[in-house]
């Protein structure tokens, strides 16, 4: 189910691109196409939580992808990711349908950018991997630079995005050193071998590693 999450949204995105934005009747099939995504994908993640079991406190819904040698892509949900899993399915339909009316110009643009938006949180929560958490927890600046610079207002939008994307990335540095560092000393950024070999890790080290990841999330959480 977890790849059924993150794969919806993408074939949403691909519906949309052939699209022309030139009618009215274009325009409402585009909203319906991406409103009903978004829709499926809440379902899949009711179904998600209701077969979740919470007596259990091993990762659940594991899919492990490595058919090719330059990826390696571990996902899964506990009790904590499952319920921002929901949270990003719930929200999304609410930002599209919270523009349903305002957002003409560029519709297809806005429309493909909150899609994508979905399946790299999802992608940032399921991640059994620190690296990759690191790689979709930035992935999704780009997006929001896009938005903010084609649907922002005001005459400072291009500098907002800048901004943003400038301080939240600098910001995510220290988070990106303490990863290497666990990778150097332990060899692996695998959750589930890091909750075996985290003993080989002293104290000191760890308080450090700490603070490189609450800098992060103290910069990027309020925003």
């Amino acid at each position: 189910m977890l790849t059924i999450l993150i794969l919806i949204p993408i074939i949403g995105s691909l519906l949309l691109i052939p699209i022309n934005e030139d009618s009215l009747d274009n325009r409402t099939k585009m909203k319906y196409i991406a409103i009903t995504t978004s829709l499926i994908n809440l379902i899949v993640s009711l179904f998600l939580w209701l077969n979740f079991d919470s007596s259990s406190t091993h990762y659940q819904f594991v899919y492990e992808f490595n058919q090719l040698s330059f990826c390696h892509l571990n996902i899964g949900v506990d009790g904590i990711s499952l319920y921002f899993v929901l949270l990003t399915t719930f929200l999304t339909p609410i930002a599209l349908l919270s523009n349903y009316i305002n957002i003409d110009n560029r519709l297809k643009y806005f429309l493909i950018s909150i899609l994508l938006l979905e399946t790299l949180q999802i992608l940032t929560f399921v991640s059994l991997d620190l690296l990759l958490f690191y790689i979709f927890f930035e992935s999704v600046l780009p997006i929001l630079f896009i938005l903010i610079i084609l649907f922002g207002s005001g005459k400072n939008k291009t500098r907002s995005a800048l901004m943003l994307f400038l301080y939240t990335l600098l910001g995510s540095l220290p988070m990106l050193l303490s990863i290497l560092s666990i990778q150097s000393i332990v060899g692996t950024t695998d959750f589930l071998y890091l909750s075996l070999l985290s003993s080989h890790i002293n104290l000191d080290a760890q308080k450090f590693l700490w603070l490189g990841f609450f800098i992060a999330f103290a910069i990027k959480t309020p925003l």
